[in-house]
């Protein structure tokens, strides 16, 4: 029995030790397949990196990541970006599988290919159409960008230039459609001042060959304030200047229209020698009103006698010109009586001053006086807006002295999309300087010609 007993023990724990010697093969057979599968899927394991130009990255990723997320799902890889020193591109690093990173790389490097190239380019506008181009709170601009996905800059430089620089910049189909859209807007805006234009240089019908007599001189155009409305502007020309403490200005309007249509009707009179051989003078005086040729543009205009004396043997006379306010010397034997009909429109130009300002020393420097040209386009025939800012009892260049005082004005080029103070622009630039206890109230584009009112001259 016992060697029974014994023989069982025995069997029984040899049975034990293949059992336990079972399971332990069993563990380790499972630890090396999942070694080997590990160093398996560590040999088909990639880690790759991918130069992006960085105006790339940000449609790379997507909004919130939606592309790359994508990208990643479709590859079964991670993808994140980094920076590099000494290389401009961002590093997009890609991690997985080597068939994933692959697609990844496809996939990434289709979308730089197939991003759009952007370009810049410049177009000049004339200025009197900027503002058309921005519209009211920059709606029109805004609505461009929108139609062409272009950007667009309105560079606010060179201001004393004829036209102004827009910078776009977008694809080249972008920047085509962004063009023809601007062009569109500067063509409508030119026919709208050419209509404009036409209108206000219609002639009025011409006199009949005999008119009254006219038994005294023209009155002088004046400008003077609407009581309780001083501050009304109103639009102008700046015909002459010496100054920015002696010029003169032409009132857009009716009236402006009518000198344009005397000075062709003059000019086509005393063009034939006939009609001059009418009109001989004998003798000149100070104060007679002649009819004289502006030497600078051939034209026949009515002009005021300051002054006679002798140059190189040859009477001369300084002239006052009464419808622009500039100043020359022509020869008596060229100088004609004025047709008598002639002499129907007011005097035009208006001597005035800008009232907030006084140069910079005793007299004005020759870059202020150019400065101040060149601000409010001298004879250019460009508007202006002026307020009238007070008055002043000044010595007039007329050679008779009218009794009334000169205007002070404060003077706003508004042709662009940002208000020019003329008066604060030659402060800025160092040439002028505020009088004390001078108005600095920022202007109004609101312009009015209601505030014009003419007063004879004495």
């Amino acid at each position: 029995m016992r060697s029974i007993t014994k023989s069982l023990t025995v069997l029984l724990g040899l049975s034990a030790f293949g059992f336990t010697g079972y399971m332990l093969y069993q563990l380790l057979k499972k630890d090396e397949d999942e070694l080997l599968d590990e160093y398996i899927n560590k040999s088909n394991y990639k880690s790759m990196e991918v130069k992006v130009p960085k105006n790339v990255v940000r449609g790379l990723i997507g909004r919130n990541g939606s592309n790359i997320k994508e990208f990643q799902d479709l590859s079964g890889t991670k993808i994140n970006f980094k920076d590099r020193e000494g290389i401009e591109e961002k590093i997009c690093v890609i991690k997985g599988s080597v068939e994933g990173c692959n697609v990844a790389w496809r996939l990434i490097q289709d979308f730089i290919n197939n991003q759009p190239i952007f370009e810049s380019e410049d177009l000049w506008i004339p200025t009197g159409c900027v503002r058309n181009v921005i519209g009211r709170g920059g709606e029109k601009i805004n609505e461009i960008r929108s139609l062409s996905g272009a950007k667009l800059t309105v560079v606010d430089e060179d201001k004393g230039l004829p036209s102004k620089r827009i910078i776009i910049k977008g694809t080249k189909e972008q920047i085509n459609v962004a063009k023809s859209l601007i062009e569109d807007v500067v063509e409508k805006s030119q026919l709208n001042q050419q209509v404009i234009h036409d209108s206000l240089a219609k002639r009025e019908p011409r006199a009949p060959s005999r008119s009254p007599e006219v038994t005294k001189k023209p009155e002088c155009e004046r400008i003077s304030p609407i009581p309780g409305q001083s501050d009304n502007q109103f639009e102008v020309y700046v015909s002459a200047m010496d100054n920015p403490s002696k010029f003169w200005l032409q009132i857009v309007g009716p009236k402006a229209t009518e000198l344009d249509c005397l000075v062709e009707e003059m000019t086509e009179y005393y063009n034939k020698l006939d009609n001059r051989s009418q009109h001989l003078l004998e003798n000149l005086n100070k104060g007679d009103l002649v009819a004289a040729i502006f030497q600078y543009d051939n034209k026949w205009y009515r002009a005021e006698v300051l002054e006679t004396f002798y140059k190189s043997n040859e009477k001369v006379a300084k002239l006052y010109y009464v419808d622009y306010g500039d100043t020359d010397e022509l020869p008596c034997k060229d100088l004609y009586e004025l047709r008598t009909d002639f002499l129907r429109l007011h005097f035009q130009a208006i001597e005035c001053f800008l009232a907030k300002i006084d140069p910079v020393g005793d007299t004005w420097s020759e870059e202020a006086i150019d400065r101040f040209e060149e601000l409010s386009h001298v004879a250019q025939w460009k508007k202006l807006s002026a307020r009238i800012n007070g008055y002043s009892i000044k010595e007039k260049t007329r050679a008779k002295r009218e009794g009334s005082p000169v205007p002070g004005i404060d003077l706003y080029n508004v042709s662009t999309d940002q208000d020019i103070d003329v008066a604060h622009e030659l402060v800025k630039a160092g040439f002028a300087v505020f009088k004390k206890g001078s108005d600095l109230r920022s202007n109004s584009r609101t312009t009015s010609t209601s505030n014009i009112s003419v007063a004879s001259s004495t």
